[in-house]
């Protein structure tokens, strides 16, 4: 019994050594490219704007396009490590902006000359809102933790395809 004990300990302690984590904690980021996600909703979309060109140090980490709605994310980890997304809809504007900004109050910030709506959840997370005609368009989201500045980053960068 004490043997069969023996083997079944050292069983675990195998099992054990194999499952412990690397040294590092630090994880690799995985990118995507979300080229063809938005190539196909400017087609949906003619006119409204896309993510275009952002700096080489923005990578892409998430795209997800869905056909009814029509809507189209595209979620970025930015330079300095936080979060920004970009989501856009033809699902009617309010319902849209009320789940992705988690806020019913907007104040109004300029970009460029461009006035967008700006939203702040309980959390903090900060979104900017604009509607082109059929398509709300929100920078930021729920789950953004970026600056104003880097959402400023990601609204400069948008195009119409």
């Amino acid at each position: 019994m004490v043997r069969s004990l023996g083997l079944v300990l050292a069983g675990v302690v195998v099992v054990w050594f194999f499952a412990q984590p690397p040294h590092s904690d630090e994880k690799v980021l995985r990118t995507v490219d979300p080229s063809g996600d938005i190539a196909a909703f400017e087609a949906d979309a003619p006119g409204a704007p896309a993510p275009g060109a952002l700096p080489a140090q923005w990578r892409a980490t998430s795209s997800t396009r869905t056909a009814d709605p029509r809507t189209l994310r595209v979620g970025y980890v930015t330079p300095a490590n936080e979060y920004a997304e970009y989501a856009a809809s033809f699902e009617p504007g309010a319902t849209f902006v009320a789940d992705l900004t988690g806020s019913s109050q907007a104040t109004t910030v300029d970009i460029d000359g461009v006035s967008w709506e700006r939203y702040r959840d309980e959390d903090g997370s900060e979104s900017l809102v604009r509607t082109y005609g059929p398509v709300t368009v929100v920078v930021g989201t729920t789950r953004s933790t970026a600056s104003t500045d880097e959402l400023r980053v990601l609204v400069r960068s948008l195009t119409t395809g």
